[in-house]
């Protein structure tokens, strides 16, 4: 299992970070980078969003994992909690949990009157004989590299001011 832990800063206040990171997904047509992602279920409960995303990997995903995945794609399952800006996810392979899953941890929160910042607590496990190790790296690799992209959709759709 490899564990990481990623801390982004935004030069916004909190409210703004949580308005963008929802609303973004609205105006998807601006944002290229998101267009792999598709939500698939969305509902609130309470103080609790749930959502369900497929995240399509076709161009990203390295030949070892390919041969492995009949559909080459994560689903995500989150949970945000609005009343304490926490957010709890697992990623997986459709119905191949044991190649790859990915959970994780992640807390907004304001470091400063216009400055705040989200971190992940992140844990990739493979369950693959003999490959686990060398699919838990790459899927790190990935996952770190889909979280600086995801900052950058954010920071964008903070600056057109949406």
């Amino acid at each position: 299992m490899k564990q990481y832990k990623v801390v982004q800063t935004f030069p916004v206040p909190l409210q703004d970070l949580l308005r963008a990171r929802e609303d973004r997904y609205k105006y998807l047509d601006r944002f290229p980078e998101l267009k792999n992602v598709e939500l698939l279920e969305e509902r609130k409960e309470g103080n609790k969003v749930f959502q369900k995303r497929k995240v399509k990997l076709a161009e990203s995903l390295p030949k070892v994992l390919a041969t492995l995945l009949s559909d080459p794609s994560l689903l995500e399952d989150s949970v945000f909690d609005l009343s304490t800006n926490t957010h709890e996810f697992t990623i997986a392979p459709p119905g191949n949990d044991t190649i790859v899953t990915i959970k994780g941890f992640s807390v907004y929160k304001e470091i400063g009157p216009n400055e705040s910042e989200r971190s992940y607590d992140v844990k990739v496990s493979s369950g693959v004989f003999l490959m686990g190790s060398v699919i838990e790296t790459v899927i790190e690799e990935i996952h770190r590299h889909s979280l600086d992209k995801d900052k950058n959709s954010i920071s964008e759709f903070l600056k057109k001011g949406d």
